[in-house]
């Protein structure tokens, strides 16, 4: 069975995305599956914050399904409205390749100070890497495109599945919804594909979670002899926590991290997980400090049929990052302090594939897929 996601926010850091059912975005076509804000801060589509979303192409961002393909020096150009205005980008963030380092603007995981774009294989933390090796960036001013070119042959899966734009250089415009169109050169023999899809710049921000997988080399395998939290790495993160293999009544070797923030962007590090039907739990705000308790989110387990006993475990690991993994401390972008949930998932007694929905209200929707064999 071949998934399709379409990403409501990620995807988590400086590569980052969050992960959701596939409903094309309204108004999207050809290539393009949804252009949503990416997760690695909560205001990347607000009025007058620095642009940062991400493209979801119209693939399956299952692993084992080939995404988009370029032949060295082939490209894929991204054609902005008026109102993003890519020649006039703030001089503190110039456009750069990442990684790219310098004493006064460096473009490197954890600081990144400048303009970029990263070409994503499907799941958070884990680019082409390093991406200036597999493609570079320039703008197209008399178009008002970014067009990157690829330095080599992009043909192994699973390929490019989503397109991070980091254009910390570019404030996003006045509320509304915008059309960007993407031409690139990934068909048969070279031949130029298309499509559209719409950018949604907010008045203000929606409460967000996004799937990071900066923690799975500290959490896996660890937590038989005690939980081992951190630190998160630095991309590429090459083990996938959103499609995942397992044995029935097994854990998943990966542990679910999320980054959640209000509407407010404040973090929410005082999340609870509480079940409250066979396969459905509820995410619950219990500050240590109030006596109040606010349900803002629920996660439901889809198993297969006749299956008993797939559970979820919440894991005691800090629930507040004093900055956001891989963004780091980048002048007048970031720190952003991010909450931080840590969930574990066990497969039922049943094969088949389990798939996680955890959802924020007034927010986003994440998916995960275990499959039990």
């Amino acid at each position: 069975m071949i998934r399709k996601l379409s990403l409501l926010i990620v995807a988590v850091a400086t590569f980052s995305f969050s992960l959701c059912g596939h409903t094309a975005q309204l108004g999207a076509t050809g290539l393009i599956d949804s252009i949503t804000k990416a997760g690695v801060v909560f205001d990347g589509d607000v009025t007058g914050k620095p642009f940062d979303y991400l493209i979801t192409l119209d693939n399956s961002t299952d692993p084992n399904v080939g995404g988009l393909q370029l032949s060295a020096g082939g490209t894929i150009t991204l054609y902005f409205p008026p109102d993003f205005d890519l020649s006039n980008l703030d001089p503190a963030f110039p456009l750069r390749d990442i990684p790219f380092q310098d004493e006064t603007q460096p473009c490197v995981p954890g600081n990144l100070q400048c303009t970029s774009v990263a070409l994503i294989q499907g799941w958070p933390q884990q680019p082409l890497f390093p991406p200036a090796a597999f493609a570079s960036t320039s703008i197209d001013e008399g178009a008002n495109a970014l067009v990157l070119t690829a330095q080599q042959d992009i043909m192994t899966i699973p390929g490019i599945k989503q397109i991070h734009l980091i254009l910390n250089g570019l404030k996003n415009p006045a509320p509304g919804r915008y059309r960007l169109r993407i031409e690139a050169e990934s068909g048969p023999s070279g031949a130029v594909e298309s499509g559209e899809g719409i950018i949604t710049v907010r008045t203000r921000a929606l409460r967000s979670i996004a799937a990071t997988s900066v923690f799975v080399k500290a959490l896996d395998g660890q937590l038989e002899g005690g939980v081992a939290c951190g630190p998160g790495t630095l991309p590429p993160n090459p083990d996938n926590p959103i499609y995942q293999k397992t044995s029935v009544m097994t854990a998943a070797p990966f542990v679910w991290s999320f980054l959640v923030w209000d509407e407010d962007g404040v973090p929410m590090d005082d999340l609870v997980v509480e079940q409250i039907g066979n396969t459905l739990y509820k995410l619950v705000r219990a500050p240590e400090e109030f006596p109040g308790r606010t349900t803002v989110g629920f996660i439901k387990i889809q198993i297969p049929l006749g299956s008993s006993f797939a559970r979820i475990e919440q894991v005691d690991c800090p629930k507040l990052l004093p900055a956001t993994p891989v963004i780091g401390a980048t002048p007048g972008v970031g720190p952003q302090p991010a909450g931080r949930l840590d969930l574990r998932f066990f497969a039922g007694d049943k094969p088949g594939l389990y798939e996680g929905k955890i959802w924020l209200k007034n927010g986003n929707l994440v998916e995960t897929f275990v499959t039990a064999e």
